[in-house]
């Protein structure tokens, strides 16, 4: 278990960019119709399982890098200080444009900034942007850096066409048991986050970042796995680089459900606050099965969750920041506020994090 706890670190600003294509999970169910009625799945099952209406799609020739620089584009616009400050930018994206360059030096040369700080990409699934505000806000606690970027954009429409393709390819010869691997993979969808962090020296807005831990639970790595993260791949004339993900849903769940109750009791003890001392919970936006049972086993209410994944689908590594920016705009979010963020990736690890609004 890693401590982390924060004194002067703010969140001065944060912005999304959405796709503005829908994918509605009835569109999806239209397309491997034979293999429903093939397995005899009823039509209404994704929903049905996941919560989720639509998802956000963009084409396979949008690259992260572009949509996280529109994301960040909006964020800096809301900064209150001078951009000199911004001296590091972390992408935390699972789809990353290439294997080489960082898809962070492709942002940070977009936005324009100054060749006096770092760059560097952070990948660790759900989990990337979690885990970027924890290194940015290390080095700014530590006098490193005033201010940084975090980035995050994700693009998931060559692994939705992959999981099509592989499983109407095998209609007369897939298993219920694989269909039912694939099948989470038709709960993403693509979006983009940015957020900027700096020193209370040079705030100007009075979010401050508190606290946070972190665990792992590697013992679970092999509950979702996937592959093709370089979207440059899809685009290039005479490539394919056929994405697949795979997923023991029930397993996963069970174990991050677990997980989750070994790190909140930490962060409780750590910043001395208690479930019924939270104002709002935003988690991981993996769909409706991080429900009622989910929470109790952490040992928090689900009644104060604010949840996105209805209308964006499950945006990998922008899902958790995405729900906190929609909330921010859509609660009514007060000064004082104490905010939850409970983040998950496979691998399987967990980031909590407490900010007081």
């Amino acid at each position: 278990m890693l401590r982390f706890k924060f004194r002067s670190v703010h969140i001065e600003a944060a912005a999304v960019h959405l796709p503005e294509t829908q994918l509605t999970s009835a569109e999806v169910e239209d397309r491997f119709a034979p293999l429903y009625e093939k397995l005899g799945i009823p039509f209404g099952t994704l929903e049905k399982l996941s919560g989720i209406k639509n998802r956000l799609m963009w084409t396979k020739e949008m690259f992260p890098s572009q949509v996280a620089t529109e994301a960040a584009k909006k964020a800096l616009d809301r900064i209150g200080f001078s951009r000199e400050h911004l001296k590091a930018l972390f992408n935390c994206s699972v789809c990353r444009d290439y294997f080489e360059p960082a898809t962070a030096s492709l942002v940070h040369g977009r936005l324009g900034l100054g060749e006096g700080g770092m760059t560097m990409d952070i990948s660790n699934a759900c989990l990337g942007f979690s885990n970027g505000m924890l290194a940015l806000a290390n080095m700014i606690e530590s006098g490193i850096v005033k201010a940084g970027v975090i980035v995050s954009g994700e693009n998931v429409s060559s692994i939705i066409e992959s999981s099509f393709s592989t499983m109407l390819k095998t209609v007369s010869t897939i298993t219920r048991e694989r269909m039912l691997r694939l099948l989470p993979s038709f709960t993403l969808g693509c979006g983009a986050v940015a957020m900027v962090l700096c020193h209370e020296s040079i705030a100007t807005q009075p979010h401050k970042f508190v606290a946070a831990v972190s665990r792992s639970a590697s013992q679970h790595s092999d509950l979702c796995v996937g592959n093709g993260d370089f979207c440059a791949a899809e685009v290039a004339q005479g490539t394919t680089s056929f994405p697949l993900m795979e997923t023991d849903s029930q397993k996963i769940i069970s174990s991050a459900a677990k997980l989750g109750a070994a790190v909140w009791p930490e962060l409780s003890e750590l910043v001395g606050w208690t479930a019924a001392d939270l104002s709002h919970i935003y988690c991981h936006q993996v769909g409706k099965q991080l429900g009622k049972a989910f929470f109790q086993e952490m040992g928090l209410s689900n009644e104060k969750e604010f949840t996105v994944y209805q209308r964006f689908g499950n945006q990998v590594s922008a899902a958790l920041p995405t729900a906190l920016v929609t909330g921010m705009n859509e609660r009514g979010m007060k000064s004082g506020d104490k905010v939850l963020l409970t983040g998950f990736g496979s691998g399987l690890n967990a980031v909590f994090s407490s900010i007081v609004w």
